[in-house]
């Protein structure tokens, strides 16, 4: 896919509908709503529900037809059978929101087989975000300046799992760059990436598929690249929404040096 034109949406429409979602959650976030615990034990809150809610509507409605994956909506397997599928994460980030941490996201992607072509990311509280898709750049707002270029992982900064952090689950890895700045949310780790904000992510454990949708169109529209530590390919819309291996997006020549070190360590970078 080469051309906005091939798309059946515009980004300038995802755009639209990204900040009227965003504007539901900074309601939320600036009230004080409770929140209740899942059945696996991960956090939910009205905002959650209120915003998959619009974003199932107004999606739909922007591609009519198309499959849905969203993380606060049962799933249907007939997405499996759609040429094209939102997957989304309505707040991504969620423990973040609850603790008034201002390290979330809104993260939507659009996927045409297995890939995703189209993508928005938002954190709505700072009003950072882009949109993008694959062979048509990136429109980006209210981020920092990006970073010099580097050539390598070890000359890199890097944004990491603040959760991985705290475990102590990332040490080795964070070894392999320059420095490392613990972020929450995963889709507002690939968003600045993409905007050069820093210039890895990296993750040792496994992630959803709406966790990294929207913010892997971001980086294939600028030409980064987002890539398992287990060698696999990342493909969307599976039976499966687990991506069962660490990960790492970035400029392709410091993602590959950087799994290459990885490999190279004593345990491996993918625990």
């Amino acid at each position: 896919m080469s051309s906005v034109n091939e798309l059946p949406v515009s980004p300038a429409d995802l755009r639209a509908v990204l900040t009227a979602a965003g504007d539901i959650v900074r309601k939320h976030y600036e009230s004080d709503l409770g929140s209740y615990r899942k059945e696996d034990g991960s956090p939910v809150t009205l905002a959650d529900m209120e915003t998959n809610q619009f974003l199932h509507c107004e999606l739909g409605r922007l591609v009519p037809g198309a499959g849905w994956l969203s993380e606060e909506s049962s799933d249907r397997l007939d997405r499996l059978d759609a040429e094209w599928v939102w997957v989304v994460d309505p707040i991504d980030g969620t423990k973040e929101f609850v603790r008034r941490v201002p390290e979330l996201a809104v993260s939507v992607g659009l996927v045409c087989r297995h890939e995703a072509v189209l993508g928005g990311v938002l954190n709505p509280v700072t009003n950072e975000g882009a949109v993008g898709a694959v062979g048509c750049g990136l429109e980006a707002w209210g981020l920092p300046p990006a970073l010099s270029p580097v050539a390598a992982a070890a000359e890199a900064i890097a944004c990491v799992s603040r959760t991985e952090t705290e475990q102590q689950s990332l040490a080795p890895l964070v070894a392999l760059v320059r420095e490392s700045r613990p972020i929450g949310s995963v889709a507002y780790k690939l968003l600045r990436v993409a905007a050069g904000v820093e210039h890895l992510t990296f993750s040792a454990q496994p992630r959803s598929e709406w966790d990294i949708c929207g913010g892997v169109a971001l980086l294939r529209a600028v030409g980064r690249v987002f890539e398992r530590l287990d060698g696999q390919p990342c493909r969307f819309n599976q039976c499966d929404t687990r991506i069962r291996s660490g990960s790492a997006g970035g400029e392709p020549a410091i993602v590959r040096d950087f799994i290459r070190r990885a490999a190279q360590l004593p345990q491996g970078g993918d625990r």
